[in-house]
């Protein structure tokens, strides 16, 4: 009996809140609300249902919750519920060693294609980097005067 009403509480959440992830203050929100309703940090059968269906999230997140508080008691280490993604999450950034493009000769810092054959990099990486002003790029101010020369030497007025 008793779990069929624990899957019938689970079904009243919503089901777009059910597979969100928690907010920092969601997380400490729950974490409080289950301290005050715990006795010698110990709860009852229903408090972790009750306390989901009032933050609108699964009883599975809850209990989630209690655990990490009971983890770091257990640990002697302060109560930390806050999320871990945001130091494991997303894209790893490749780091690239720019004091090496000084060294790199002429010829093959001279189009993206070479230079990214001599650092070892994507293309695509090192078009970022021009564009984020990591990397300058440079021509000689002479080739557009030998141009217009050319063009001049070509087609007289």
């Amino acid at each position: 009996m008793d779990v069929e009403q624990e899957q019938q509480d689970n079904e009243q959440v919503h089901d777009e809140d059910k597979y969100k992830n928690l907010t920092d203050l969601q997380r400490t929100g729950i974490y409080e609300e289950l301290l005050a309703r715990s006795v010698n940090r110990k709860l009852k059968k229903t408090t972790t249902r009750e306390v989901a269906n009032m933050f609108h999230v699964s009883v599975h997140k809850v209990r989630r919750v209690w655990r990490r508080v009971k983890e770091c008691l257990q640990q002697g280490v302060p109560v930390d519920v806050r999320s871990r993604k945001p130091k494991n999450c997303g894209r790893k950034r490749i780091v690239v060693d720019l004091s090496i493009v000084a060294e790199i000769s002429r010829s093959q810092r001279r189009t993206i294609r070479s230079l990214t054959r001599a650092l070892g990099v994507k293309k695509t990486t090192l078009y970022r980097m021009f564009t984020d002003g990591l990397l300058d790029r440079h021509s000689s101010s002479l080739l557009f005067i030998l141009d217009k020369i050319k063009l001049i030497c070509i087609w007289p007025d």
